[in-house]
């Protein structure tokens, strides 16, 4: 069975071999070939036509460099526009409004808070940051009182009683020695 495809297939080719294509008017033929391309080009989709006229300007040099510029320009706005909103969520997350019931005054900041800060910092707060309230100012005072007052009935306590003051000193000198154990 394959020799005889082989065999149709080799005198197909030996007839084309021999068979000359007839040019009776070779004008007439070259005059076809020239109408039909030009058809093709008139006739072709407009998909090339609308991505030149989209995408033209991609072999303009000055239009293109121009444009990588303003891309440019335009990241390090946003890149600053960011950095400014950063910096002001930042400056916003450290404040706290403290309202004052009894005159509807607003203090911004927690002020136990900042001066626990200054004294750790050992920095001495400015004027302009310490605006507090009398009542707050009051509060703070009498917590401070309150406070030494039990500091010393603590302290009167331990001394009046010797296991105590044992058992606390022992307690600090295992602390004191952990310490040094980091």
């Amino acid at each position: 069975m394959m020799k005889t495809g082989y065999h149709k297939y080799e005198k197909v080719r030996d007839l084309l071999r021999r068979s000359v294509p007839g040019l009776d008017s070779q004008a007439q033929l070259e005059e076809k070939i020239i109408t039909s391309i030009k058809e093709g080009n008139k006739r072709g989709n407009g998909y090339p036509d609308i991505l030149g006229f989209l995408f033209g300007w991609v072999y303009i040099g000055w239009v293109r460099r121009s444009l990588v510029a303003v891309s440019a320009v335009l990241v390090i706005f946003f890149v600053y526009q960011q950095a400014v909103i950063m910096k002001e969520l930042d400056y916003l997350s450290r404040k706290s409004i403290i309202i004052d019931g009894s005159t509807g005054t607003v203090n911004t900041g927690d002020i136990e808070k900042r001066l626990l800060m200054y004294k750790l910092s050992g920095k001495k707060p400015a004027e302009e940051d310490l605006n507090i309230s009398r009542q707050q100012m009051d509060e703070l005072i009498e917590s401070v009182n309150e406070l030494h007052d039990k500091y010393r009935d603590l302290i009167n306590i331990i001394n009046s009683d010797p296991e105590l003051r044992k058992y606390i000193e022992q307690k600090l000198d295992k602390k004191e020695k952990s310490k040094f154990n980091l």
